[in-house]
């Protein structure tokens, strides 16, 4: 299944020391555009004229629950997603308070949809708590990583992947950081991934 971008969100803004090496930023940036997060109605139904099954990573290099997206706005996209049954749809956030809130009040999670959050060191496993409060399936990418994150609990978890930087000015890690976490998974039946953002369904 091919995996694709679904810009349905653009722009966004710093929240966490794994933002500030984002290669989104720098290249709007370099290239003078608004990185104020925004919905592109314009491309709401680019997935409903696909007929092809792909993988869509929905606002990649963005948040499509950023504050400055409303929940209006929110509510077009999944019905979108529960419309396009064809396809599968990675909706990955740092904002995991807000996706989680919305999800127990306004939105439903349907099987082709896939929850997804970020955590890159210790001070963010929180993230993974507020996740597995929400009624979808779920994954976890810990990264970009800029610390250990230490032991885990992936309860309710159904895949895991580790993100190291290979774009722009690369932190390094230590490669124990990365074992520590996929060991822990083996261990708790946490299906790894070895792709970036992707989910293999």
């Amino acid at each position: 299944m091919e995996t694709v971008p679904w810009n349905i969100v653009t722009g966004c803004e710093r929240l966490t020391p794994g933002c500030d090496n984002c290669p989104t930023y720098w290249a709007y940036l370099k290239e003078g555009k608004d990185y104020h997060p925004q919905f592109n109605v314009d491309v709401l139904r680019e997935p409903l004229l696909n007929d092809v099954p792909t993988n869509y990573l929905v606002a990649m290099g963005s948040d499509m629950f950023h504050e400055a997206i409303k929940l209006e706005e929110i509510t077009q996209i999944f019905e979108v997603m529960t419309l396009a049954t064809c396809h599968t749809f990675e909706v990955g956030t740092k904002r995991i308070e807000r996706m989680q809130v919305m999800s127990e009040r306004h939105l439903t999670w349907k099987e082709n949809m896939i929850a997804v959050t970020a955590v890159e060191d210790a001070k963010y496993r929180w993230r993974i708590d507020c996740l597995r409060e929400i009624n979808a399936r779920r994954m976890v990418m810990f990264g970009p990583m800029v610390g250990r994150v230490g032991e885990i609990d992936m309860a309710g978890i159904e895949v895991a992947g580790v993100v190291v930087e290979d774009w722009g000015k690369a932190r390094v890690i230590d490669p124990e950081w990365a074992d520590e976490l996929t060991e822990q998974c083996q261990e708790q039946g946490v299906r790894i991934t070895n792709s970036v953002w992707l989910c293999e369904v």
